[in-house]
């Protein structure tokens, strides 16, 4: 008797830390998945934009969800577990789908279709998967209110702007910068992988004024020229002459982040409101 007490004791904040975490996690998608409706007349960025966020914030959450269900279910059959073995992790496709698989059959099979949707590259079908284990798992899943929503943008847009102030990498400011330029342009926050950012930038130029577009271009190119030389002298028979041309390049980038700094942060404070749902 003391056992199956101490086991619904562990079930009970196994689950509850779950639900937590279940909310923030679909309070963070709501939130950038809201800015990958702009991108849908551009079908190759809004795939690239979908797939990260589902690598980014949806599978963290679907493992949490996995490992925690395989966790339950092992107390449900007396088996010991560790708590601390249900902290952060990131599993395999093969140990996603072997969790699912070894649920019990009414979970196993929307446990399954969740894993699915991570290889694929739609935020919804995720969402809908998610919410339907969730639901079989007696777990809940809403849409987030216009409070916690107003909140979430506001501590993005300074932890945004926080970041931006204090980085000195070159190449790691520039997401920063665009992301921050996209939240005051379109109210609306962004994650933004570098296989888009070339396409995000062309979406901001016709909102920024010809010299902030400029600057923003000729930053993204320079920074793209970085990346390629450092790849190349890595054991370049020339390695001299592209070390000499990195420096260049790196004295330009330090010559230009600033001025891109003050493009970043020097707009006029917007008024934050949650998205439409």
């Amino acid at each position: 008797m003391e056992k199956s007490f101490e086991n619904a004791e562990k079930t009970s904040r196994l689950l509850d830390g779950l639900q937590n975490q279940l909310n923030e996690a679909v309070l963070n998608l709501h939130i950038y998945a809201e800015a990958l409706h702009l991108f849908e007349d551009d079908p190759s960025t809004s795939d690239i934009l979908h797939k990260h966020l589902l690598d980014t914030v949806a599978a963290p959450i679907a493992d949490k969800l996995l490992h925690t269900l395989d966790m339950n279910n092992k107390l449900k059959h007396g088996v010991e577990i560790r708590e601390n073995e249900n902290e952060a992790l990131l599993l395999s496709t093969v140990d996603r789908a072997s969790l699912a698989k070894a649920l019990p059959e009414s979970l196993s099979i929307k446990a399954q279709s969740l894993v699915e949707t991570l290889a694929g590259k739609r935020v919804e079908s995720f969402m809908d998967a998610l919410k339907a284990l969730a639901d079989e798992s007696g777990l809940i899943v809403k849409n987030p209110d216009e409070s916690l929503e107003l909140s979430k943008l506001q501590r993005y847009h300074k932890d945004l702007t926080e970041q931006i102030s204090s980085e000195t990498d070159y190449v790691a400011f520039l997401p920063k910068v665009v992301a921050l330029l996209f939240f005051k342009v379109y109210n609306k926050a962004i994650l933004v992988p570098e296989k888009a950012l070339s396409a995000i930038i062309t979406r901001l130029q016709d909102k920024l004024a010809d010299s902030a577009g400029k600057l923003l271009t000729e930053y993204h190119n320079a920074t793209a020229t970085l990346l390629a030389l450092r790849d190349a002298a890595t054991g370049a028979e020339d390695e001299d002459c592209l070390v000499d041309r990195i420096l260049t390049k790196e004295e330009l980038l330090q010559e230009m982040m600033p001025k891109l700094k003050v493009l970043a942060l020097r707009s006029q404070r917007i008024r934050i409101v949650p998205n439409e749902v």
